[in-house]
């Protein structure tokens, strides 16, 4: 092999190992925030100072659980229609609702697999979107599907809301709630609703809750699955909004460590970590399995991704620099 040959192979084997090198970084590099996605499962009206959650522009929409919007903020309001209890309220509000607030969207019923919510059939559910929210469609709103739970039975209620809408239910996105202790799993269940409904999401609600008998999620936990969660869906085409449960002074069973206020009605340093004001609140011990890489195959942790990093670092030092003084 000649000097000029030898001269050009270690350039090349030099701009590999770097390579290699720069993607194990990008790994860990911070992906690029959406600030229009963040929103807020706000049950609290004017009682709480919802302002608070708005101060670094990251969340920019809300939603109640009703037709009833917020006096005090000016921000996107999404109304719900809950359910069979709730048509009288949101038929005799909805339009004023649509004209003097900021509305864009209209969400459908809340959880109807779930006996303990709105307990619809998907016939009954199709009923009630023909009847209350397709009309909307005239005014230029977008409507999202009813938010099953996850649970199994609720993707195959979904499904079979579709099927019983017969083509006569336009749904332009699909809500979601989501209740683990997973990052991955979180992940994978919404590329498998897209995949499957072949639309964009909205998660509505989802927290670090075990609901399976198991351990609940330290608050270690909860910081790294929530930032692992929310820098996935950030960056996500799919995925055009998000609310976090959540934003109130009781959780209703769900682990205290997920709140963003506090019982006094303040914002907690989770809610910070979530609006953007501060940076999460862990050591990188949290066991929420991790941050989902770029592409990822799923599972890494934060501290294997960082080591990995590391190791391949020195690598690409050390052979490029030997092989080089070889070959040249």
């Amino acid at each position: 092999m000649n000097s000029a040959t030898k001269s050009s192979f270690s350039i090349v084997l030099i701009s590999f190992l770097l390579h290699v090198t720069s993607v194990a970084t990008l790994a860990l590099s911070p992906r690029t925030t959406n600030s229009s996605k963040a929103g807020l499962a706000w049950p609290n009206g004017n009682s709480n100072d919802i302002s608070q959650y708005l101060t670094t522009g990251k969340v920019s929409w809300y939603y109640t659980w009703s037709p009833d919007a917020v006096s005090s903020t000016n921000i996107e309001f999404a109304p719900m229609l809950w359910g069979n209890a709730s048509t009288n309220d949101f038929t005799s509000t909805i339009n004023n609702t649509i004209s003097t607030k900021n509305v864009t969207a209209v969400l459908a019923m809340n959880e109807p697999d779930n006996v303990g919510q709105s307990n619809l059939t998907p016939q009954q559910g199709a009923e009630l979107w023909t009847q209350h929210l397709e009309p909307l469609k005239s005014q230029g709103i977008r409507l999202g599907s009813p938010a099953p739970t996850s649970a199994p039975a609720g993707k195959t209620w979904l499904q079979n809301f579709l099927t019983a809408c017969n083509n006569s239910c336009t749904v332009d996105f699909i809500a979601l709630h989501w209740y683990d202790i997973n990052a991955t799993a979180f992940i994978d269940y919404l590329e498998d609703f897209h995949n499957t409904f072949q639309r964009n999401i909205w998660v509505t609600e989802w927290a670090c809750q075990n609901y399976n008998g198991g351990s609940q999620c330290s608050q270690e936990d909860v910081n790294l699955f929530l930032n692992a969660t929310q820098s996935y869906m950030d960056s996500s085409d799919f995925v055009e909004r998000y609310s976090y449960f959540g934003a109130m002074e009781n959780l209703q069973g769900v682990n205290e460590d997920n709140a963003l206020m506090s019982t006094s009605g303040q914002i907690t340093a989770l809610g910070k970590q979530y609006i953007g004001e501060e940076a999460p609140q862990n050591s990188g011990s949290g066991n929420a399995d991790g941050p989902y890489a770029p592409g990822g195959t799923s599972g890494s942790y934060m501290l294997e991704w960082s080591l990995l990093s590391l190791v391949l670092g020195f690598m690409a030092v050390f052979f490029a620099t030997n092989v080089a003084q070889v070959l040249v």
